[in-house]
């Protein structure tokens, strides 16, 4: 696989969604970006973005300000070609703490991959999901996952987004699957995640 030279970060925008359980991908790429000071700027009010110089190369980091559904957009004005880019986002499929590393698969019902694999035109691009924990009985997902993140989850949370950090800082500097080995070990019996892979 090709050298990633572009992370998405997907989330909703606005301070009535910070700290939702939709917004894992904002989250991570805000830690990036503290961890190595660097600064956002606005592009054509479709995105914030950071260019990122690591591992002998730039990266650019983006969180779309299209909204969840559209989040497609700010790649199609990006020019970047499928195999370049890492994309960053929650998953209901997983427990809060997990994190899961794919170079491809599908969508698992979440809007986001689906509006990125639109914009793409393939579904074989790498992704980093984080946990945002499976709805309560009876509970509809689409609102549970604007829901923020109980007192109780806190530290787990804290600890899964530095965790993706480091996966996207070990992606970048060796490769999709000494990250792959070294975080998708940590599964749980008969758990596969939400892009049926």
């Amino acid at each position: 696989m090709p050298d990633i030279d572009l992370v998405l970060g997907l989330g909703n925008p606005g301070q009535e969604y910070a700290g939702t359980r939709h917004n894992l991908g904002y989250e991570t790429l805000d830690e990036l970006a503290r961890r190595h000071r660097l600064g956002w700027k606005g592009r054509g009010g479709l995105a914030l973005e950071t260019l990122w110089r690591f591992a002998g190369g730039p990266v650019r980091l983006i969180k779309p300000l299209t909204f969840m559904n559209l989040s497609g957009d700010a790649l199609r004005m990006s020019g970047a070609s499928p195999d370049s880019v890492l994309v960053v986002c929650d998953d209901i499929h997983l427990p809060v703490g997990l994190i899961r590393i794919r170079a491809g698969g599908g969508s698992g019902g979440h809007r986001g991959l689906e509006s990125v694999t639109e914009a793409l035109g393939t579904r074989e691009f790498a992704r980093l999901r984080l946990g945002a924990g499976p709805a309560p009985p009876g509970a509809l997902w689409s609102d549970y996952v604007l829901e923020s993140f109980g007192d109780a989850e806190a530290e787990s949370v804290s600890s899964m987004v530095s965790d993706a950090a480091d996966a996207v800082e070990l992606i970048l500097s060796r490769g999709i699957t000494p990250a792959q080995r070294r975080y998708n070990r940590r599964a749980t019996p008969g758990e596969n995640g939400g892009d049926g892979s």
